[in-house]
């Protein structure tokens, strides 16, 4: 079994010619297939029709204010919280980042509570994903996009590991504390990935976006992948510190924002068994070689059922009208 080095400099490890995506779980997507981009930068915004919508943008005005590097214990000004709320769902796993590494040394201190990818193409085809984009300082996970001397894009992805092992949830609620600078040519996706690398079996984009461009929420449909069931434009940017969450019931799942549920849906809910991903690499094309930003993770849970509970995912605190079956996002709700 042969290997060979891809690229020069930035800490590149050889890459067996078999299996490139040995290292850690299977890579969401693929190795190196672009089945989706991430969404394109839009110049223009929805107006704010819904007060979730509202309570978001007021959010990102105060993240605004927040310093990237903190004072690494609590860097985005929102604490992570150390227990579930107890409407039936019990936490296994938690990371606030507070272990400092050195620049690209992620993975030797941290390898027992994260997946990282290496070694592989990203979605686009364009990238490749390197450990040695991972850095833990400031109470954050720095995930630091840029492009080699030789000339590849380099990509981030970490998978955490429930009790030191990763996937196996039917069912879960996700929340990350995050935000990135604005890197031209890179997008982010945290999605919740099949188990068995198997793109029919599920996928659930939330945020998804171009780096430091309007967050997106994206559920692709289970009979055909390629299209997607739900699709919406947030109000939120993903330059300003927000807290994402996905709420997976057997019968709902929600999405919310700093709390607020900005979208819902009984449409294309997964039943196999999947696991949490979050990826940052190269859009489809060539990023310009001086782009250079990072996404920052402040922290990071993951709830499962707690035994013999069947919790709900939640609805909108406002009287929206949420269908029954369907699909329902805060762009439909009545004006305040």
């Amino acid at each position: 079994m042969g290997s060979r080095v891809t690229g020069f400099g930035d800490g590149f490890r050889p890459v067996d010619d078999r299996s490139a995506a040995g290292h850690g779980a299977p890579p969401a997507h693929g190795a190196g297939f672009a089945r989706h981009r991430f969404p394109l930068r839009t110049g223009a915004r929805r107006v704010v029709l819904a007060a979730a919508a509202l309570a978001i943008a007021a959010g990102a005005v105060a993240a605004s204010t927040t310093s990237a590097t903190g004072d690494g214990v609590d860097p985005s000004g929102v604490t992570m919280p150390t227990t579930s709320d107890g409407s039936g769902w019990e936490r296994v796993f938690s990371e606030d980042f507070a272990l400092t590494t050195p620049k690209g040394g992620f993975e030797a201190d941290y390898g027992d509570r994260f997946s990282v990818y290496h070694g592989f193409a990203d979605t686009a085809g364009t990238g490749r994903y390197q450990s040695s984009t991972l850095t833990a300082h400031d109470g954050m996970l720095d995930m630091r996009l840029r492009t080699t001397r030789g000339g590849t894009p380099l990509a981030g992805g970490v998978v955490p590991l429930v009790d030191g092992q990763w996937g196996g949830q039917t069912s879960g609620r996700y929340s990350i504390r995050m935000k990135s600078d604005e890197v031209d040519g890179y997008g982010v996706a945290v999605l919740l990935w099949s188990d068995e690398n198997v793109w029919e079996d599920g996928e659930v984009d939330f945020p998804e976006g171009a780096l430091g461009a309007p967050a997106f929420l994206n559920v692709h449909c289970l009979e055909d992948p390629a299209e997607k069931c739900v699709q919406y434009e947030t109000e939120a940017s993903l330059a300003d510190w927000h807290t994402y969450t996905i709420e997976w019931t057997p019968a709902r799942m929600s999405f919310l924002i700093d709390d607020q549920v900005v979208g819902t849906t009984t449409e294309s809910i997964p039943t196999s068994r999947m696991h949490l991903v979050v990826q940052a690499g190269s859009n489809d094309g060539q990023p310009p070689k001086s782009a250079d930003g990072s996404l920052l993770i402040d922290w990071m849970t993951i709830d499962v059922p707690a035994d013999g509970a069947e919790p709900e995912a939640s609805l909108p605190s406002d009287d929206s009208a949420v269908p029954d079956e369907g699909s329902w996002t805060a762009d439909m709700a009545a004006p305040q």
